[in-house]
């Protein structure tokens, strides 16, 4: 069911950016580009909804935890994807 509407909201957010861009009057450019934004985001989640259910729980923590560096600490980007590859070779095995 989560998928459902994530494809919906995707959509949604999609025809209203297309309606904004065609028919708003000047200004509302700001709208209409976080509309495409969100409605890509959404679609993209929408295509990858089945593979995301089978992550472990570890890697949706370490993804955010380094996202949150990035943003903090944009040059340790470049540390930060060899490590993310080491991390997906080695997978952790925790216990259960």
């Amino acid at each position: 069911m989560r998928r459902h509407i994530l494809g919906i909201l995707a959509m949604a957010f999609l025809l209203g950016a297309a309606a904004l861009w065609q028919w708003s009057p000047a200004g509302h450019e700001v709208l209409a580009g976080m509309a495409w934004r969100v409605g890509v985001v959404l679609a993209a989640s929408w295509l990858a909804a089945p593979d995301l259910d089978r992550l472990p729980g570890w890697l949706l923590l370490v993804l955010l935890g380094a996202v949150l560096l990035v943003l903090f600490r944009p040059k340790l980007l470049l540390l930060l994807i060899p490590a993310l590859i080491i991390l997906a070779l080695v997978r952790p095995r925790l216990r259960r």
